[in-house]
């Protein structure tokens, strides 16, 4: 066997997989410059029928990342999403009623994601290196040596800080951490093709129309042109190689009859026959050695979760990597990837598999109950809502982690506002939720802007005046937004004050005169919320010395460190953006 060269040192990261995971870890590096390397043992980017659905969470990334607008432009939105039995509708989940900035389902097949990272990561200057594969690791405490195999057969040695296994469900990197994935196959497959069908049905909604026996159909819309992509599942395991029902038209035309709808299939493509199944790794770190996406599990496609849940997972991991990078953070924060994005996993996996339960129910008692209890169910204005928020994302949380910190209690949370309160089908955010993105409040004539735009991939404190600029309350908040800056750079202060323009002293302000965000937040006078990177909520309380104990003991943040920044994002200005 041919001897490597003699080892490199110029990577702090191996990404070994650019599927659209990968690249998503590789733009985040990127952006945050870590030095990084990603290899992809195939000639390019995919060009199967994969993963479609990017649910709305993952558009709040890319809106981050800088594609979420030629995203949403190249797919096709998908509103609503149905279930129908026999003949009548069971569920609908109404992706409008989101509170997100991307209230929808985008329909945009894989290849067309892949190509989106590829060309923004290029744009900011990085590379894959395509057909290079990772043969040998091993993790020898203070770094990882891995050989890489070229384009040309050449044996290539590195040493790196960090290498992360995004290199699928059949992981080069998973086998050689001996790690298990455990899990079973569902008694059933699928088969999928991307079709012309002429119905009745919207251009914005997906259907599931149930079966008894003979299993269940779904088709996804991908344009408005009468394009779906079809999804035929078939209750009972894969079939050997030369028994399995052939993927023609007429196949796919007899198993979509009789279900309640008529439809006309013509002109398949991307035709694709698979088992269900889903398994898991008992972690997701190893040393120095990280997992994401389906490297670490895969389960039922039914809701559409993986591919997304991949994609956040590089987003979790990215800024922890580059704050350890930078210095601002000490290298005990990677421990949390591990211990916040596997319950999210098996969260993800808890419903992706319920939802499979849910759907493909063969007793016919089952499934009348079914049928019976889910429209009652469904239909009040509270499931309503939070049907569509179930899926898209936004529901994950990781209030349990030591990572955060929740210090107000139910007296803290009433209404300040002096508006009548607004019923919401949701309750404020704590500590270990995702931020809520509310509209702030604009001037007649700018154009809307949304909260997340402020995080931008940095730390983000928000200091409650629950006054307007001339009160004592707002005095000493500026005094410690002040306070904070000097002392922690890497934290973007800004003051939420009932003003209609920004505060003339020297912080950063959030006019917020009809309340939107005091009230969506629901902090009292003196709240105090601090929002990670990937727009977590990592602290909320009332008092300065219990933000600034947290920020010292728990996160462990550099004082005078201005911490990682993303070089493609704009300086933030004092007179605040939102004005």
């Amino acid at each position: 066997m041919q001897q490597p060269r003699s080892p490199q040192h110029n990577g702090v990261v191996l990404i070994a997989g650019a599927g659209p995971i990968g690249m998503t870890l590789a733009l985040q590096l990127q952006r945050l410059n870590v030095p990084y390397r990603i290899i992809e043992r195939n000639a390019g980017p995919s060009t199967a029928t994969k993963a479609l659905a990017l649910h709305s969470r993952t558009l709040d990334i890319f809106s981050d990342l800088g594609i979420a607008r030629e995203a949403v432009e190249t797919g096709h939105a998908i509103k609503y999403f149905r279930v129908q039995s026999r003949g009548k509708t069971i569920l609908r989940y109404d992706f409008t009623l989101l509170d997100a900035a991307h209230p929808l389902l985008l329909s945009l097949p894989q290849p067309q994601t892949e190509r989106l990272l590829m060309n923004r990561l290029q744009e900011l200057g990085g590379r894959i290196e395509w057909q290079t594969e990772l043969v040998e690791m091993r993790d020898e405490g203070s770094h990882v040596m891995v050989t890489l195999k070229k384009p040309s057969g050449e044996l290539e040695s590195l040493k790196v800080c960090w290498l992360v296994g995004s290199d699928g469900a059949r992981s080069t990197v998973r086998k050689q951490l001996g790690l298990s994935f455990d899990g079973e196959h569902y008694q059933r497959h699928f088969m999928l093709a991307d079709m012309d069908i002429r119905w009745n049905g919207w251009h914005d909604e997906g259907v599931f129309f149930l079966g008894e026996r003979e299993g269940y159909v779904a088709v996804a819309p991908l344009d408005d042109q009468g394009r779906y992509r079809l999804f035929v599942e078939i209750p009972r395991e894969l079939p050997p190689e030369g028994e399995r029902m052939p993927l023609t038209v007429e196949s796919f035309q007899q198993l979509c009859d009789g279900r309640g709808q008529l439809m006309k299939l013509s002109n398949p493509s991307s035709e694709t026959m698979a088992a269900f199944q889903h398994r898991r790794t008992n972690t997701q770190r190893v040393g120095r050695v990280f997992l994401v996406g389906d490297a670490t599990h895969i389960g039922s496609p039914i809701g559409g979760q993986w591919m997304n849940l991949g994609i956040s997972e590089a987003y979790n991991l990215a800024w922890k990597i580059a704050h350890v990078h930078a210095g601002s953070l000490p290298e005990r924060v990677l421990d949390t990837y591990d211990s916040e994005r596997r319950p999210i996993a098996l969260e993800a996996e808890k419903t992706a598999h319920t939802l499979t339960r849910l759907l493909t129910l063969r007793s016919p008692w089952l499934v009348a109950l079914r049928d019976t209890l889910l429209p009652w169910i469904s239909s009040r204005p509270a499931v309503q809502a939070r049907l569509p928020w179930m899926i898209s994302g936004h529901r994950y949380h990781i209030r349990k982690a030591s990572s955060v910190q929740h210090l107000l209690n139910s007296r803290d949370r009433r209404p300040v506002s002096r508006r009548p309160k607004v019923k919401s089908a949701f309750p404020p955010p704590r500590a270990g939720e995702l931020l809520p993105d509310v509209q702030l409040w604009t001037p007649q004539g700018h154009h809307p802007r949304r909260l997340l735009k402020l995080v931008r991939s940095q730390f983000m404190v928000l200091l409650f005046t629950g006054t307007d600029e001339h009160g004592e309350q707002t005095a000493r908040q500026i005094r410690l937004a002040q306070e904070i800056q000097a002392r922690y750079p890497a934290l973007n202060t800004w003051v939420v004050v009932d003003a209609l323009a920004p505060l003339s002293s020297q912080v950063a302000s959030i006019p917020d005169p009809a309340w939107q965000l005091h009230d969506r937040l629901a902090v009292p006078a003196g709240g105090i919320v601090l929002t990670r990177p990937d727009g977590y909520i990592a602290f909320m309380g009332k008092r300065a010395e219990d933000l600034m104990r947290f920020v010292e003991a728990n996160l462990g943040l550099t004082p005078g460190h201005a911490g990682a920044v993303p070089h493609d994002q704009p300086v933030q200005t004092r007179t605040a953006e939102v004005a």
